[in-house]
């Protein structure tokens, strides 16, 4: 496939001619919490040395030193690719909204990907949905798209702006010529 400069391929299975209209992750806050959760076990590492300072300084000599090292370095490298999978994780599950179709690539786990994929012609209802406290707030919640196919429902699952997502994939969807609209989808 040649490269267009103008619209370079950004997701696997996108058609020369397909526009990326959005790009959405997670909100901003849902990686903080996992962050937050993360810098607990961090907390950890370091009560560990304040404890075994205070309450047992015998495991810092010969032959308990070497063993408290090698469980600190343990603990550290699991510490990093915790960190590590919490990134990879948020950077990797994303939905596109191009001008024919919305892409929902879903990384459930390191070496487990799934890719769904809905044209817009199949959308029969689309709701967006804002509860909580710091949703409310902070404009985050879940987007619904009910579709006519085998998958019942695409779900965007705490993403920034809910409502304006929904309307910008009802605007898409108006924009279709009305030969490709499906018959009991959005028609009025």
């Amino acid at each position: 496939m040649k490269l267009n400069w103008s619209n370079p391929v950004m997701f696997p299975g996108q058609q020369s001619d397909e526009k990326i209209c959005l790009v959405v992750r997670e909100h901003w806050l849902v990686f903080f919490f996992r962050f937050l959760a993360w810098l607990l076990f961090a907390a950890i590492l370091l009560l560990a040395d304040w404890a075994i300072n205070n309450y047992a300084p015998a495991l810092k000599t010969d032959p308990y030193v070497n063993w408290v090292n090698l469980i600190k370095s343990v603990y550290l490298m699991l510490l990093v690719l915790g960190l590590l999978i919490i990134l990879v994780m948020y950077y990797l599950n994303i939905q596109i909204i191009t001008n024919e179709r919305i892409v929902d690539i879903t990384q459930d786990s390191l070496i487990n990907r799934r890719i769904s994929e809905l044209h817009l012609s199949r959308i029969e209802d689309v709701t967006s949905e804002v509860t909580g406290l710091f949703g409310t707030f902070l404009d985050y919640g879940n987007v619904y798209v009910q579709t006519a196919g085998e998958t019942e429902r695409f779900v965007f699952s705490r993403v920034p702006s809910p409502a304006s997502i929904e309307k910008m994939i009802l605007d898409l969807y108006e924009k279709l010529p009305d030969s490709v609209k499906l018959k009991s989808g959005l028609e009025k």
